[in-house]
Formats: C-alpha cells, structure tokens, sequence
C-alpha cells in the first residue's frame, strides 16, 4: 500500500503535535471495523491487529493486512 501504516503515521508526522482529527479517527475505526466484519462473514479471525498491520491505501483507507496467524473459526471446535 502507498500510504504507509498506522504505526508511521502515529510516530513520524512532520509536526509531533499534529494528531488525527476527530473525524479521521472515526473513519480509520470504520474502515477497520468493516474489514473485521468481511472477515468474520467469511469465518476468519485475523488476531494481530496492531498500528503495523494497519495500512492506508493511495485514497486514505485503512486496510488491515498479515494474516499471518489468522485461523478460520469453526464453531464447533473448542480448541484455538
């Protein structure tokens, strides 16, 4: 993705005082909680949400990315 990650933007803004508006955090949040919603629709829990593995595409999304240790939810399995 173009436009980095959360962690970049959290850490190396140019001005240490400039943060996400309030508008700019709602809209981050959305974008995760919709990404989250896709996943489990499909059965998958991704469990390595972090600023790192959050990324913004080149029109100011965030996409969640490493589904490294994601596994796909089975619900009747008790053993995670």
């Amino acid at each position: 993705m173009e436009g980095k990650d959360l962690r970049y933007h959290l850490n190396y803004k140019i001005d240490k005082h400039q943060k996400f508006s309030e508008e700019q955090t709602m809209f981050i949040i959305g974008c995760i909680i919709l990404a989250l919603e896709y996943m489990h629709s499909k059965n998958i829990i991704h469990r390595d949400i972090k600023p790192e593995n959050t990324v913004f595409d080149l029109h100011g999304y965030a996409r969640l990315t490493d589904l490294g240790i994601a596994k796909e939810y089975h619900p009747d399995v008790s053993n995670y």
